[in-house]
């Protein structure tokens, strides 16, 4: 079977990667930290959130769409706003993770599960997949806005983040996002294909993390 690369090579395969990249990170270089302050536990979820959202850009139906908006906020916003466990965020990723896989494969079998009027589908099937992107966004808006500045009432459930690598993900995540969005609407940016920029700025969001964490320490 012949692989696309084209088309593998996307926002949404590179935000699963690195969803992928980020759960393995911490299920094993980083466990120790999460052992020694289990706090970290948010590293678990949020990479799932990732996955769930870069699947849906692939999968393109509106069920899988629409898991991936909720999980994309209902998982992100309440968990990084520490208003829970990360236990509690972790069984709910989790489960809307496997929901959209149901629904995958679920619908390749029978036809899609929700299947409005042809204008509503495309209105759908563009903008769920923003709408999820916007709340992957949310990680860096509240790190930005709220944790940097004020950890203090997050503390419960989430601890103070400072370093460098977090903040240089979050910071790259804001360019990330509105090149996912663009995919649909522009084909190019100055000559390169929408979609590979996108793809390399996630591999990039990967890579220059690890590196500043074995430079820096």
């Amino acid at each position: 079977m012949k692989i696309d690369l084209d088309k593998l090579m996307t926002s949404g395969t590179g935000i699963f990667i690195m969803g992928a990249a980020w759960l393995l990170f911490w299920l094993g270089p980083a466990f120790f930290l999460f052992v020694k302050d289990p706090r970290w536990g948010h590293n678990f979820v949020i990479p799932i959130v990732f996955m769930t959202v870069g699947l849906a850009s692939h999968f393109r139906t509106i069920a899988c769409g629409l898991v991936a908006v909720i999980s994309a906020f209902v998982v992100t916003i309440p968990t990084l706003l520490a208003l829970w466990s990360w236990e509690t965020a972790l069984i709910l990723a989790v489960v809307f993770f496997g929901i959209e896989i149901f629904f995958y494969f679920f619908e390749r079998k029978i036809g899609e599960v929700i299947n409005p009027g042809p204008r509503l589908k495309v209105w759908l099937n563009i903008h769920l997949l923003n709408f999820s992107y916007i709340g992957l966004l949310h990680m860096s808006l509240i790190f930005f806005v709220s944790r940097w500045s004020n950890p203090g009432p997050y503390s419960t459930y989430l601890p103070a983040e400072h370093d460098i690598p977090t903040t240089i993900f979050n910071a790259m995540l804001f360019v990330l996002v509105p090149l996912a969005v663009m995919e649909r609407y522009v084909q190019t940016l100055g000559g390169y294909a929408v979609t590979k920029i996108g793809f390399i700025w996630s591999v990039l969001m990967i890579v220059i993390p690890l590196v500043v964490i074995n430079v820096v320490g």
